[in-house]
C-alpha cells in the first residue's frame, strides 16, 4: 500500500483536508504559513486556491454555503463572494487577551453541526492553548479545555457517544464521553512509544471505528483499530505528515497533507509539502459541514 502524489503544489505547512460537495469530490486544505486555502476536484483534477493574507489554520464548509476559516482574527465566515463575516472570538469566549502569540490549529465539525476548534502557541512550547466549541447557530464560542499545548486531531465515534482528541506532546489519543455538546471522563486510550520521536498530529476515523493518525516527524500514517491496536503503518518519503481525510463518492480514498516544517524544523525532501492519496482498503466517513 503506497501513497501517491495527488497534488504536487508544495505547501509550506499543509494541514486539515476536508472533502465537500457532490460525491465528496472537492477537497479543501490549508497552507497555514503560506496563508492560503487550496482545493482540488477529486474527479476532474481541477484545482485552485484562495489567498487569505494571514496565517490560516483550518477551513470548514458550511451547510448554508461558504466556509469558516481559522485566520488570526477568526474564526470568521468566508462567503462565496469573498466577503468575511465576524464570529465570536477567543476574547468573547475567555474574557481576556491571548497571553502570547497564539493561532488556531485543527478543527472539525461534531455530529450535531457544532464546530470544535483548538489553539496552540506559535512555536508550540507552552501549555496556553485550548479547545473551543462554536455552536451550530454561530452565536456562542466556549472554551471546553484549557492547559493544552498543541491542540490537534479530533473526531467522534460513529454512535456519537465518544469524542477523541490529540494534544500532540502527550503522544497519544484521549477519549471523552460526549453528550449534548459536552465532554467528560477523560482517559488515554492509545500512546506511541516516546523513543520513536514521532508525534500524533491530525486524524480521521473510518467506518470500522479505526483511527488514521498522521505522524509528525514520523514519515507515516498509523491506523489504530477500535481496540486501540496499530494495524497499518503507511510510510512516506518525507517526514512531516500532518493530517488526513477520506474523499470521493465511495469514501475509499484517503487524502494526506504534509509540511515542509515548523517550529524550527525543516524537511528538504522535494516532496515535502505535497498532498498524497491512497486507497487503504477500508471505507471512510464523510466530513460533516458546519451549521444546523
Amino acid at each position: 500500500m503506497q501513497p501517491e502524489i495527488w497534488d504536487s503544489r508544495r505547501a509550506l505547512h499543509g494541514e486539515g483536508p476536508v472533502a465537500t460537495g457532490p460525491g465528496n469530490n472537492k477537497v479543501l486544505w490549508v497552507d497555514i504559513m503560506g496563508q492560503a486555502i487550496l482545493w482540488r476536484d477529486f474527479v476532474t483534477g481541477e484545482f485552485g486556491s484562495w489567498d487569505i493574507g494571514e496565517d490560516v489554520s483550518f477551513v470548514v464548509p458550511r451547510k448554508s454555503g461558504g466556509m469558516i476559516i481559522g485566520n488570526a482574527t477568526g474564526p470568521v465566515v468566508l462567503h462565496e463572494n469573498g466577503e468575511r463575516e465576524a464570529l465570536p472570538t477567543r476574547f468573547d469566549a475567555d474574557g481576556f487577551k491571548d497571553p502570547m502569540p497564539i493561532r488556531w490549529n485543527d478543527a472539525k465539525v461534531a455530529p450535531n453541526g457544532d464546530l470544535w476548534l483548538g489553539t496552540m502557541a506559535y512555536g508550540g512550547a507552552h501549555k496556553v492553548g485550548g479547545l473551543y466549541r462554536l455552536t451550530n447557530d454561530s452565536k456562542s464560542l466556549t472554551r471546553v479545555l484549557s492547559d493544552v499545548q498543541i491542540s490537534n486531531g479530533l473526531d467522534w465515534s460513529t454512535d456519537a457517544k465518544s469524542f477523541y482528541f490529540i494534544d500532540t506532546p502527550t503522544l497519544g489519543i484521549d477519549a471523552f464521553d460526549y453528550a449534548g455538546g459536552s465532554i467528560s471522563n477523560r482517559r488515554t486510550v492509545w500512546t506511541i512509544e516516546a523513543d520513536k520521536e514521532e508525534y500524533p498530529d491530525g486524524m480521521t476515523m473510518d467506518s470500522e471505528g479505526g483511527f488514521w493518525v498522521a505522524m509528525w516527524n514520523g514519515a507515516c500514517v498509523r491506523r489504530i483499530d477500535s481496540n486501540f491496536n496499530v494495524t497499518e503503518v503507511i510510510t512516506f518519503p518525507n517526514k512531516f505528515i500532518t493530517s488526513c481525510a477520506f474523499a470521493g463518492a465511495d469514501l475509499k480514498t484517503l487524502i494526506i497533507t504534509t509540511s515542509q516544517g515548523d517550529n524550527g524544523l525543516k524537511d528538504d525532501h522535494p516532496q515535502a509539502g505535497m498532498t498524497y492519496a491512497l486507497q487503504p482498503g477500508v471505507t471512510g466517513r464523510a466530513s460533516v459541514p458546519f451549521g444546523i
